[in-house]
């Protein structure tokens, strides 16, 4: 592969997006961590505690962190709101995905190429 790179250590940040009924896994941030594995693997924790995909306030949020391998951890975190209409405060949440992964191979994207004339534009043309 042209471009290709090998030996960078990233952590990968995926959350689960809902879309019209269904939901999906969406990769939504890639860190470039300097050095090797165990420093991806530090880093990948740490954000594990902290991070709220999208949010600064992280403090107003609980959390319940999954370790689900040697490289991955699954965060669920909650936010408590309250309405005024109801007697009760109400809880959601929403979870993402953490991983450490390492860059084995990257291509640059081709560029675009115009769409050729079909026989239409051709005939359309000629006038």
């Amino acid at each position: 592969m042209s471009g290709q790179t090998t030996g960078q250590w990233y952590v990968l940040v995926e959350t689960n997006e809902s879309h019209g009924g269904g939901s999906s896994w969406d990769l939504t941030d890639k860190v470039h961590v300097e050095g090797g594995r165990e420093e991806a693997l530090s880093r990948a924790q740490e954000m594990s505690m902290s991070l709220v995909p999208g949010r600064s306030d992280t403090e107003k949020y609980g959390r319940t962190v999954f370790r689900t391998s040697e490289t991955s951890w699954l965060v669920e975190v909650t936010y408590s709101f309250w309405y005024e209409d109801f007697d009760h405060p109400s809880t959601m949440s929403h979870h993402f995905r953490i991983s450490v992964a390492e860059l084995v191979a990257t291509r640059e994207t081709p560029a675009a190429e115009p769409p050729k004339k079909g026989w239409v534009r051709r005939v359309i043309n000629r006038r």
